[in-house]
């Protein structure tokens, strides 16, 4: 039985000749109507139907491409998140591999690209003193090339050119060569400076990286939950030796496609060629080299976003889960695993340790840890003893009633000049993108909607109103209002854009960079946005959650938080959890450094307890109240959640087929399950779809959905991190 590379995700059952040595995870060739295709085997030895079967062709590979580990774990995913196997299994594929197997062979990583390389001559080092006649780009050509320089893109940083070294080569001012170079992705190019390889651990880090060492080759998971600079990657990097001694491979996750380029940084510094990097962001080539990489053994450590999690180590030793509470390590479409419970199967399959590392882990977690499912390994202090950030809570009802209407508070504003002044870098974090969030008519109430979804439309500083759910956009927003023609058509909400202009306006010679989807979407500026803020050349950093977590900045020394209530009155049970982990993880981004640092906090509402116990960097006392509330109605993890979701262009349709279910599942749940809905979904129109989803919470969901057939028009999402889909 294999998996097909291409077209619907399904298995199909082949007959395997005589002499032809095929075992799962092999890649194979076979014929598929009167067409040739590739797919990976899953299983051998299976029953076989009556009717005659097609002879697989031969291998693409003679190595299984998919290891047993890999296997089981595809079957755990497609038999928890009820998903096809086939999903399950071309979810640890990259995308490429369809295209690089077409032939008899699997192709290789393609490392022998070459590129021009250059050298200044004795002639040259004298034309730059000498009244020689060159160009201006020739001059600083010359003049990179003795300062170093060697490949056009290093010329191009310096002002010159690989075309100008070539004139120059033919002048004999410089001589040009080849080599040969590997396709990177743009992170495996930075490196960090290893400055505490030999640093002695703290009192709470030693004790830590022991239980996980002491661990490694029999299994065992662990919650490392460290205060925010605490030293977490330390530990990481220390573990990852230490499994790497033992002939161990190591895969690390970040849930931000921003974070890897930090942390690729950290072990590029002490693991050099045996790093890979694998997430979304990286060209169908770059990802495949990657993953050739992993393969054919010549790297060990995978670094990557949720899908590095299938990377093909060999022998899986150790996998770290950095920053275990984002929501992002859930995939949103099939198979909707989450990265955090996958990487706990993988580790029960593969005998492997399983770290979970966080600041602000998900309550759930916690909790397990503290039932004794996890080991729980705690780092209580930040690194040299830097205190956390004393923070300032700003009531922005009080700054109204001042006359106050810009998006920086009076104390935010005195403390962004000051930062600056004294050489210092600040953060301004809201998770809002675009310049205003609406646009209002003030006569009559009109909003300026998506047609496709019904939401408002956001303004950008580019003039485009932009979707920010299905991503529709046009061209410039209406300067009178379609419904009434009134002239009063206001902008209203603030952005990151806004933020970014009332910024630029209290500090006009201070250089700003804006960290959201809109700044990044070019490929590699996850690298060039990191590189600015590290190397100090940002001095104020606006952002969406992007900048709330992972990045170590010592030169930041003051975070304001704009506005803190954005996710606080959403109807989801994880809105104050949400909130409260932001919160935290950004305001922890300040004072890591010689200077110090503080927190600005500005919200409406001041005495929410997640404000609170996020202003006083209290997790306890949050986690205490929050499981409170989740034993009252019974949310995880005192019951399980399936969130059931359908769609269709027309209204009618999506309700009476909710209903119908509906039915069902009541029949059907007894006292395994109660069943919450039918009811439209937040996002109840999407792409020109309706929406309506039902909820099915209690001690085993997913029984129910044992008795009841769900049809495929319906998506099933098991534990979901999230109602708000």
């Amino acid at each position: 039985m294999f998996s097909g590379l291409r077209g619907p995700a399904m298995t199909f059952t082949y007959l395997i000749p005589d002499g032809l040595d095929v075992v799962p995870g092999h890649l194979v060739r076979v014929g598929l109507g009167d067409r040739a295709t590739r797919g990976v085997v899953v299983a051998v030895d299976v029953p076989a139907p009556e009717a005659s079967l097609r002879a697989v062709d031969g291998l693409v590979h003679p190595l299984p491409l998919l290891s047993a580990h890999q296997l089981a774990l595809a079957r755990w995913i497609a038999s928890y998140y009820r998903c096809g196997l086939a999903d399950a299994v071309r979810a640890m594929l990259p995308p490429a591999l369809a295209a690089r197997a077409r032939g008899a062979t699997l192709e290789s990583a393609r490392s022998e690209r070459t590129e021009a390389i250059f050298a200044i001559t004795p002639d040259g080092r004298r034309a730059i003193d000498e009244p020689v006649r060159l160009g201006a780009r020739q001059l600083a050509t010359l003049r990179a090339l003795a300062a170093g320089a060697v490949t056009a893109a290093e010329l191009g940083q310096s002002g010159g050119s690989g075309e100008s070294a070539k004139s120059l080569a033919a002048r004999g001012l410089a001589t040009v060569g080849r080599h040969a170079v590997r396709r990177i992705p743009t992170e495996l190019s930075l490196h960090e400076d290893d400055v505490v390889r030999d640093l002695p651990l703290t009192r709470s880090q030693a004790p830590a990286l022991e239980s996980i060492v002491g661990s490694l080759g029999s299994g065992g998971a662990f919650l490392l939950h460290g205060v925010t600079a605490s030293g977490k990657t330390e530990v990481y990097l220390r573990a990852a030796a230490a499994a790497l001694a033992r002939g161990l491979g190591v895969i690390v996750l970040v849930p931000e496609i921003a974070l890897t380029v930090q942390v690729v940084g950290r072990f590029l510094a002490r693991f050099g060629d045996r790093v890979a990097v694998l997430h979304s962001a990286l060209s169908a080539g770059e990802r495949y080299d990657e993953w050739r990489r992993v393969v054919d053994g010549v790297c060990d450590v995978v670094v990557g976003s949720r899908s590095a999690l299938f990377a093909p180590v060999a022998r899986p030793g150790l996998i770290v889960v950095d920053e275990e509470q984002e929501p992002s390590y859930k995939q949103e479409s099939a198979p909707r695993y989450h990265a955090v419970d996958a990487a706990r199967a993988l580790g029960r399959i593969a005998g492997a340790t399983v770290v979970l590392g966080s600041a602000t882990p998900r309550v759930a977690t916690h909790h397990a840890a503290t039932a004794g499912e996890l080991t729980l390994l705690r780092l209580g202090e930040r690194i040299a003893d830097l205190p956390l950030p004393p923070t300032t809570v700003v009531d922005l009802r009080l700054e109204l009633s001042a006359g106050n209407r810009s998006t920086l508070s009076r104390a935010l504003r005195s403390a962004l000049v000051r930062t600056v002044e004294r050489g210092e870098q600040a953060i301004l974090y809201l998770n809002r993108r675009g310049l205003a969030t609406v646009i209002l008519c003030r006569d009559c109430g009109y909003v300026v909607p998506c047609p496709s979804c019904e939401i408002p439309f956001a303004l950008h500083a580019d003039g485009r109103l932009v979707c920010h759910r299905c991503g529709k956009w046009r061209r410039d927003a209406p300067s009178a209002c379609p419904q009434c023609a009134s002239a009063r058509i206001r902008q209203l909400g603030v952005g990151t854009q806004r933020v970014e202009q009332d910024v630029r306006q209290l500090l006009p010679r201070a250089k700003i960079a804006r960290l959201d989807r809109d700044a990044v979407a070019r490929k590699g500026a996850h690298a060039v946005a990191y590189e600015r803020m590290r190397s100090g050349d940002s001095q104020v950093i606006v952002g969406t959650q992007m900048i709330a977590k992972g990045f170590d900045l010592p030169g930041v020394s003051l975070v304001g938080v704009v506005n803190a209530d954005t996710l606080l009155n959403l109807p989801d049970p994880s809105a104050a959890e949400r909130t409260f982990q932001l919160l935290t993880q950004v305001l922890g981004r300040s004072g890591r450094g010689d200077v110090g640092g503080r927190g600005i906090l500005q919200t409406y509402l001041p005495d929410h307890h997640a404000v609170r116990a996020a202003a006083a960097h209290d997790y306890e006392t949050f986690a205490a109240r929050e499981l409170l509330d989740r034993r009252r109605f019974g949310n995880p993890p005192f019951g399980r959640l399936v969130l059931l979701q359908t769609g269709a262009r027309r209204e009618a349709t999506v309700e009476a087929r909710a209903a119908r279910l509906a039915a069902e599942l009541e029949t059907a749940a007894g006292d395994d399950a109660e069943v919450l809905g039918p009811a439209p979904a937040f996002a109840a129109k999407r792409a020109g779809n309706y929406r309506v989803q039902l909820v099915l919470r209690g001690p085993r969901p997913t029984a129910v959905l044992d008795r009841v057939r769900i049809g495929s028009e319906w998506s099933v999402d098991v534990d979901p991190v999230s109602l708000l889909g």
